[in-house]
């Protein structure tokens, strides 16, 4: 596998998640190359599981660092990419770095109505760790499928989505499982409550599935416009929602996803992460893209990420900051207010 390859003039970024289904259809051989390249990124040790943190701000992210998401319990910030953890704490700005021993690959990340945080292992884990972030344990995940993206409910339930159409719910931190199939050859890349009862998975083929009873029961909705593959999902409301696909593709819907509506993206840029700060959605993505809807329309907004080779998590910090993170330890706090000024935005 490799960690970069290129499509035109431009470097893809490595999704792990869409890696995943092409690892598990060629008969293993991917698998193991997979493998490899996280533990390249990684490291190879294999220590009894646990966490080592580091306290030295300036050593808390590294060139070699790819992070792939960021959550946060208003307190705490946590980032998340291969086998690191980086801890942000949002009173007193010092950041530590966190070293899970053994061999995990972090790939989403996500905080639950308690505060506590649960880190997800695309080797069939999840990592579990109270609000304060700094000790986590590792809970194996029931079955032979590769979980692919995860979230947590307001009734502090875990949710994990992933391949062969499957997702798992847990409500013991991940002591035991509850698994799903839905009988689909298509890979389930997000999956998102957006309040007690409404649920969202979104999947590749245009998969589109919904809850209105709180994950107890789910319903296969209209297939997404043209065998939509999705990077990423947001759902604001249970009504209104954005997703991000190939090649710079943006939908939008204001019914739950009965329809869909194409946003303009001039810039065509594959997007990997989509948050709401305010009453504006931004989205991250290839190249070290940082964009905001404006007008339905996706506009650049500048910042100091530039250079990294993609960026996929983008999280909100209070009323006017936002966390970007991505390739080649990107690690970022945008000032929203300076970044659309320079932007010319008004």
């Amino acid at each position: 596998m490799q960690l970069f390859k290129k499509n035109s003039s431009s470097v893809v970024a490595p999704d792990f998640r869409r890696q995943a289904l092409t690892s598990i259809s060629l008969t293993g051989w991917l698998v193991v190359i997979t493998s490899i390249a996280f533990m390249a990124l990684t490291g190879c040790t294999h220590k009894k599981e646990g966490a080592v943190a580091t306290a030295k701000r300036d050593m808390s992210v590294r060139r070699t660092d790819q992070f792939q998401a960021a959550a946060t319990n208003q307190k705490k910030a946590v980032v998340v990419g291969g086998k690191i953890i980086v801890l942000l704490d949002l009173q007193t700005n010092e950041r530590s770095r966190i070293t899970l021993s053994g061999s995990p690959a972090l790939i989403d990340v996500a905080n639950c109505a308690d505060g506590s945080f649960v880190a997800l292992d695309f080797y069939r884990k999840v990592w579990v760790s109270d609000s304060n972030a700094t000790n986590w344990k590792s809970q194996n995940i029931s079955g032979d499928w590769r979980p692919l993206a995860l979230t947590c409910d307001s009734q502090n339930r875990i949710w994990v989505a992933g391949s062969f159409s499957t997702i798992a719910s847990s409500t013991d931190h991940g002591a035991s499982w509850k698994t799903t199939d839905f009988k689909e050859d298509a890979m389930f890349n997000t999956i998102q409550f957006v309040d007690d009862k409404h649920g969202f998975i979104t999947g590749e083929f245009g998969t589109f599935y919904r809850t209105t009873d709180g994950g107890l029961t789910w319903q296969a909705a209209n297939k997404i416009l043209g065998d939509f593959y999705p990077y990423a999902a947001l759902f604001i409301s249970p009504n209104d929602g954005y997703i991000s696909g190939l090649t710079g593709a943006m939908l939008t819907t204001k019914n739950a996803g009965k329809t869909w509506e194409k946003l303009e993206s001039p810039s065509a840029l594959s997007q990997f992460g989509l948050a709401k700060q305010g009453g504006d959605v931004y989205s991250v993505g290839i190249n070290g893209s940082f964009l905001k809807l404006e007008n339905q329309t996706w506009q650049p907004v500048r910042h100091t990420a530039g250079d990294a080779p993609f960026l996929r998590a983008v999280l909100p910090l209070g009323a006017d900051r936002l966390l970007i993170a991505g390739a080649s330890g990107t690690l970022r706090i945008v000032q929203l207010a300076s970044a659309d000024k320079k932007a010319g935005n008004k």
